[in-house]
């Protein structure tokens, strides 16, 4: 961020300060956008939308880069709109991910590896706006845009598979499940047992 900020024409310590209103709105769109899919008790949906508003905001930057210094107000909105989309995800991809593994152990490595994941985008994110590129940056927009087009792709996808399983699931009838299987085989079953609902 600071980087595209400064290619607007501001200094290291003024590009700095202009990023205090982008995290600021990321960080209540983060809030927002959990309490309402809390509310719905639906994730998918509150991190597609999200992203959709990252492929915007990358795109307006992209296509705006060359002549940023005439269109910094559209361009610091923008910015403002990539934080808006990109806080959300990780706190909804975390609860989503959480509310469909129901042992503990399974869910403490699946939240470390998501978060290892993720850390490994922010790495990524420092190498492809590469200074040589600038002010256009087609590596870096390029790349942004097709993560958060891949994200949206995964969520739909996943949403799909989670909503067929759960069909398949709601198919067997109680006397069915009591029928097939025990107790234990249920508990030991976890989030394969025909018993548990995937959230969605």
């Amino acid at each position: 961020m600071p980087e595209i900020i400064k290619s607007m024409g501001y200094e290291s310590a003024n590009a700095q300060l202009l990023t205090i209103h982008p995290n600021a709105v990321g960080a209540a769109s983060a809030y927002g956008f959990s309490v309402v899919a809390d509310r719905f008790s639906w994730r998918m949906p509150f991190i597609v939308a999200p992203q959709c508003s990252l492929i915007v905001a990358f795109g307006i930057l992209f296509s705006k880069a060359v002549n940023i210094e005439n269109n910094i107000a559209l361009c610091y909105f923008s910015i403002c709109l990539a934080c808006f989309g990109m806080y959300p995800i990780l706190p909804g991809v975390n609860a989503w991910n959480v509310c469909n593994i129901p042992d503990p152990q399974k869910r403490a490595v699946a939240i470390g590896y998501l978060i290892c994941v993720v850390n490994v985008g922010g790495i990524i994110g420092s190498y492809i706006y590469k200074a040589d590129e600038k002010p256009r940056y087609p590596t870096g927009y390029g790349t942004s845009l097709a993560f958060a087009a891949a994200g949206i792709m995964a969520c739909l996808s996943l949403e799909f598979c989670l909503w067929s399983a759960n069909k398949k699931k709601a198919l067997m009838t109680t006397s069915e499940i009591e029928d097939n299987y025990t107790e234990d085989q249920l508990r030991g079953m976890e989030e394969k047992s025909p018993l548990f609902k995937y959230s969605l």
